[in-house]
């Protein structure tokens, strides 16, 4: 299945505004082939990187316009490193 990552800018966000945020997104579904997979944040320089499973990159756009997180930038992804392992999407 397709993967992508997102990055943002969310200048003073706060780990209450990330945590807030979320929580309120509950549909870490989308629809039955998406997946939200992890969301990591830098408090300090407001930057953060979405990373979702779906069969359509437009899947995963409905998902970032939901948080109002708007992406700088979103990209397919074609090979992931994991704890020593290589797998290609």
């Amino acid at each position: 299945m397709p993967r992508f990552i997102a990055f943002h800018t969310i200048p003073d966000i706060t780990e209450e505004e990330f945590r807030e945020k979320l929580d309120a997104v509950s549909n870490w579904r989308p629809n039955p082939r998406t997946t939200i997979l992890k969301v990591y944040c830098n408090l300090s320089e407001g930057k953060m990187v979405s990373e979702c499973e779906a069969v359509e990159q437009a899947h995963f756009e409905e998902w970032i316009e939901a948080t109002d997180w708007p992406a700088d930038s979103i990209h397919q992804v074609d090979l992931v490193q994991q704890v020593g392992n290589i797998w290609k999407l």
